[in-house]
């Protein structure tokens, strides 16, 4: 795999760089893959790994899951689910 960054899809990633999982640090490998699979479209599954990154308190995940929640429909053509709690801890993390 490439370090080269992948372009944003549809504006949603602007301004956000992704490289190639291979290349990042340990601790951001997790973070890096959700955005890895969001960039070529796997909606859920990037959520899904969002999700749990979120709810281990990363800020960067939670901005995102959140995201998925408040706009998903509009933005990956799809509903994502979170607890009114896990809502509420994102909501804390992201700030």
């Amino acid at each position: 795999m490439s370090s080269k960054p992948i372009p944003p899809v549809n504006g949603a990633l602007n301004g956000m760089r992704i490289v190639a999982p291979s290349r990042v640090k340990p601790q951001e490998k997790p973070f890096d893959e959700a955005l890895l699979l969001m960039a070529n479209g796997h909606w859920q599954a990037s959520f899904d790994r969002l999700a749990v990154l979120a709810d281990s308190g990363h800020a960067q995940a939670a901005r995102i899951a959140l995201l998925f929640v408040k706009r998903g429909t509009s933005l990956f053509g799809g509903t994502y689910q979170a607890t009114p709690g896990q809502r509420n801890c994102w909501q804390r993390v992201s700030d």
